[in-house]
């Protein structure tokens, strides 16, 4: 049973009131003393060896939020940095799909401008090679002299199905040396395979 340091100095001095003053007796009070001191530093190490073992625990968890709170600012970062570079690509092409329809837009108004052009002169050639030859009389002669005319035949210029018109004239144009078509009725000829929307 371990004895408190008042227990152990009523001890001394019962035994001193009783005369017994002997070795044995101071032995037993100091090896009690001993004991005693040495159980007291017993416990302050356990109890500094608790502390700094809770404090080492309260460390370990502050490092460890830190690290979770760098870790949530870096990828809150990133994700702002792909919204901004998504951002900035789509408005990249929004901007590129807009001028390519603007440019598809100018190349189908300068087609038409070019065909409607090229419709006005056809039909200006027809109107003026109609009016020479009703003119000079030599109606019967072209008509009984080019046969091949009527037998000439070529699909319609269709504007509307995006046809190639430069590949079309050269088409148109093998197929009036094939038929021996006269140049000067080429304008005439032509006028009839075009096909769109008027002047």
């Amino acid at each position: 049973m371990k004895m408190s340091a008042k227990e152990l100095k009523a001890i001394g001095d019962i035994g001193i009131t009783l005369g017994d003053s002997g070795d044995e007796l101071k032995q037993f009070v100091n090896d009690e003393r001993m004991q005693m001191d040495k159980e007291k530093e017993l416990e302050r190490q356990r109890k500094e060896a608790e502390q700094e073992a809770e404090r080492q625990r309260k460390e370990k968890e502050a490092e460890k939020q830190r690290e979770i709170e760098e870790s949530a600012r870096r990828w809150k970062f990133q994700l702002e940095k792909l919204k901004v570079e998504s951002e900035t690509k789509q408005k990249e092409i929004d901007t590129l799909a807009k001028q390519k329809e603007i440019e598809a837009q100018e190349k189908e108004a300068e087609r038409d401008f070019e065909l409607k052009k090229l419709q006005l002169q056809l039909q200006s050639q027809a109107t003026e090679s109609q009016s020479n030859t009703s003119v000079d009389g030599s109606g019967d002669y072209a008509v009984s002299h080019l046969p091949n005319i009527k037998l000439m035949k070529l699909p319609p210029f269709h504007h509307e199905e995006k046809d190639d018109l430069d590949t079309y004239l050269n088409r148109f144009k093998l197929t009036c040396r094939a038929f021996n078509v006269p140049q000067g009725q080429w304008s005439f000829q032509l006028a009839r395979f075009l096909q769109g929307p008027g002047p």
